[in-house]
């Protein structure tokens, strides 16, 4: 691979390097195509994927820990939501893509991770802890 510097419009050659990859295989959701649109530093990869049940639509994913889960799989079934393309996952865990409504009419979303119950109350104690927690300053300046 031969990487080129454009400065000012004058081009110079940079240090030749080879560049080497690894690939991995995301899977599908039951059947191809599987397209992946984002990924962020945690590793954590979004796109859109077809099941085997038949249907003809797109389904988002999130693909992580080696597994790919259908984003329609996480949300309020009786939201009447249809997740259909994921474009981009922040570090935080937010994923924003194209989904559609009952009545096919579609839109922009935006998906906000909520932390297990388990997780929230690991974290309350933890907390509680932390502010419970005194430090006593060792008296080694006692005259």
């Amino acid at each position: 691979m031969v990487a080129a510097v454009v400065v000012l419009g004058l081009h110079s050659r940079a240090a030749l390097a080879e560049v080497k990859y690894t690939v991995t295989d995301l899977g599908n959701l039951g059947q191809s195509p599987t397209e992946a649109f984002g990924i962020n530093n945690a590793g954590q990869v979004v796109g859109t994927s077809h099941t085997a049940s038949g249907d003809p639509h797109a389904h988002a994913f999130l693909y992580t820990g080696g597994a790919m889960t259908d984003l329609n799989s996480l949300i309020d079934p009786a939201s009447g939501l249809f997740l259909k393309y994921a474009y981009g996952i922040n570090d935080v865990g937010q994923i924003v893509g194209y989904g559609e409504d009952a009545s096919g009419q579609g839109g922009a979303f935006l998906l906000t991770p909520i932390p297990e119950p388990a997780t929230l109350a690991l974290l309350a104690a933890g907390g509680v802890g932390l502010l419970l927690r005194r430090r006593v300053a060792p008296w080694t300046d006692r005259p």
